[in-house]
């Protein structure tokens, strides 16, 4: 019933579908050379050339997107180079270069949607899944900087930088009605409005409703017995999630708005909850509101100012059994609020400069954990405080063709007892036109968040400092390209990770203990052709020791991951093919077994071809219905295995 409301409502306007007007052109349809002179602002704030910029940036556009028929931003992470993600049937995860830690909740990458960042200020952490503030649909492109390009913007930057760039008003130029509906029950439908005015004004507004009931019976080998049902979680998939989103820019002001709430049942029977129990769920709820000011003061000067608040809440419900039936109430609720001024300038001659100030006051950190019948609390804390936050940088043009590329960064946070100063440099060298070298060094930090905080006393009733988590990042890298569209990339790598909060092995306190050493590579090779077809490959190698247990392969890092994309426009472009394919190599489990490598096809055709203003899309995900498996870090189970093949029907009118 739900897939004819959803295909019902697409399905009204095509009887005067001959009125519609088709949908514009898609900008971020760009060649290689485009996309080398394409500028980013997150690689260093300053809205550099890809090709210029002090990091080895990866690029991602709306028409990849489309192309390739990328669910979430978990999916299209996936497909980037030196990224790889994990699902525990709850939150997707994203791991950088080998790096993953379980219960990371991405906490050691920062999050932004046009440079606001994302991280809540209770885990830090950044959803991705069906809990991210955007719809696919409204990404104008994804820009993923690794650790030595994102220094400047200090916590969370820890591993590296994502930012999403929102589509404008004009993109869509109109009216759309998006449809889905897909395997497990799974339908969608969006409605968004995009226009630039007669005056320069640029708006765009969206809201949009998901509900899947998930994998109808998942088998648990771990609860195999009578009591628990013979281990099958019945109707313990289920997931909803509601957007919005809001921009409106005019002349030098943008206002963004955002909005989503998320409901998961959780069918994993985790912290030992009892198991095929649908009580046991989560709720996250996340907001956000910005106004930025950008002028230009002269030829030669620009001036940012930005103010912000946001909110983040969460909920889980786990029932348990001991001495008699009981549900744990867990309970989260974040408000901050702050913002930033940033001035540019080139007025000194073979200089490029950057000053600024961040400000962020968390006004609640307020978590609370208490159970019923009868009432008891457990937990009950509240933190607030500031976060102040200076950076600076230069670019010295000290040759023709060399840039030498200075940052620093001072940040003070209520989390620490410690001012924190991390630099960043980067030699950048043009020999040739289309050749570029960088090195790269870098180093920054990560705070405990108000969860690591409260871990011990909650836990073990004691309350030790902990400090700041370290990393100091090395990178060579050597970028080529050709006029005709040929993209070649090399990049040797190290991180050195220490202070790296973990379970003390001699008291099992949460502490600074961790120390982890990543040796890698990175190639990636790219060629785009002016008729749409594209082909794509990377491959990445590391090998993440942890070093406080004697250099030992690192749980969860898989030292290989190899990724092949390839589209091609067919008969005579009405068709478009996307073919991605994902290889993930072995991993380490937690209690020290083995997750075997994984191989994954996906499948995508769409076109617009069909009828003016209508864009059809069919996907196939995991193609060969492979029966992979992510880590969990359970004391009764480690692997836990993920959906077999699906399909996506999607529909969307423009008019």
């Amino acid at each position: 019933m739900r897939a004819l409301i959803v295909l019902g409502i697409l399905l009204m306007p095509l009887a005067t579908a001959q009125a519609i007007g088709k949908a514009p052109e898609d900008l971020t349809n760009l060649s290689i050379e485009q996309l080398q002179n394409l500028e980013i602002i997150s690689a260093s704030r300053l809205g550099q050339k890809t090709s210029q910029a002090p990091s080895s940036v990866s690029i991602l556009t709306a028409s990849d997107i489309r192309t390739f028929g990328w669910r979430t931003l978990a999916e299209a992470l996936n497909s980037m180079r030196g990224l790889f993600t994990s699902n525990d049937r709850n939150y997707s995860f994203v791991g950088v270069r080998g790096f993953i830690q379980s219960g990371d909740y991405n906490s050691r990458v920062l999050f932004m949607i046009d440079g606001q960042r994302m991280n809540e200020n209770i885990f830090d952490s950044a959803n991705i899944g069906q809990e991210f503030m955007l719809d696919m649909d409204l990404v104008e492109r994804i820009e993923f900087i690794p650790g030595s390009g994102s220094t400047i913007y200090g916590a969370n930057a820890f591993l590296g930088l994502i930012n999403v760039v929102t589509k404008k008003g004009k993109a869509i130029n109109g009216a759309q009605i998006t449809g889905e509906a897909g395997s497990f029950d799974t339908y969608k439908g969006r409605v968004s409005y995009g226009k630039q005015f007669d005056n320069g004004a640029d708006l765009l507004v969206s809201a949009s409703h998901y509900d899947s009931r998930g994998v109808q019976d998942l088998y648990f080998p771990a609860f195999a017995d009578p009591g628990t049902n013979n281990g099958i979680a019945h109707n313990m998939d289920t997931e909803r999630s509601d957007r919005f989103f809001g921009r409106m820019q005019f002349e030098e002001f943008t206002l963004s708005a955002g909005f989503v709430d998320r409901y998961k049942r959780v069918p994993t029977a985790a912290y030992g909850a009892i198991f095929n129990d649908p009580t046991s769920h989560t709720y996250d709820r996340q907001i956000f509101g910005n106004l930025k000011y950008e002028k230009a003061l002269s030829a030669t000067t620009s001036f940012l100012l930005k103010g912000f608040y946001q909110g983040y809440d969460y909920m889980a419900e786990d029932p348990f059994n001991d001495a008699g039936d009981y549900i744990y109430h867990d309970q989260t609720r974040g408000r901050w609020w702050g913002g930033e001024a940033q001035l540019t300038t080139s007025i000194f001659d073979g200089h490029r400069l950057l000053f600024g100030v961040e400000y962020q006051y968390d006004q609640a950190q307020r978590q609370f954990g208490y159970v019923t019948q009868p009432y008891q609390y457990y937990q009950d804390s509240d933190r607030s405080g500031h976060r102040v936050e200076l950076y600076a940088q230069d670019d010295i043009r000290l040759l023709d063709d060399l840039v030498l590329s200075a940052g620093l960064r001072l940040d003070q946070t209520h989390m620490l007892k410690r001012l924190q100063l991390n630099p960043r440099l980067g030699l950048i060298w043009n020999p040739l036109e289309n050749t570029t070298f960088k090195l790269l060094y870098s180093s920054t930090f990560r705070a405990p968040h108000a969860w690591d905080m409260d871990y011990n006393p909650y836990y073990y009733g004691v309350s030790p400092e902990l400090r700041e988590e370290q990393i100091k990042s090395y990178e060579a890298v050597a970028e080529w390209h050709s006029h005709d569209g040929v993209k070649l990339l090399a990049s040797l790598f190290f991180n050195d990770i220490s202070k790296l909060l973990n379970a003390n092995p001699d008291t099992a306190l949460l502490d600074n203990v961790g120390r982890y050493h990543a040796y890698g590579a990175e190639w990636e090779a790219e060629k785009r052709w002016d008729n749409g077809r594209m082909f794509k490959a990377s491959y990445t190698y590391s090998l993440f020791t942890n070093e406080a247990n004697h250099g030992v392969w690192a749980y969860g890092s898989p030292q290989n991951i190899f990724k092949l994309h390839y589209a091609e426009p067919l008969f005579d472009d009405f068709v478009k093919l996307g073919i991605e394919n994902i290889y993930i190599g072995d991993r380490k489990t937690f209690q020290s077994g083995k997750a075997d490598a994984y191989n994954l096809v996906n499948l995508n055709l769409s076109t617009d071809k069909l009828m003016r203003g209508l864009d059809v899309s069919f996907g196939a995900y995991n193609l060969f219905d492979s029966h992979y498996e992510m880590l969990i870090n359970s004391d009764r189970y480690d692997l836990l295995q993920m959906n077999g093949r699906e399909f996506r029907l999607k529909l969307q009118l423009t008019f």
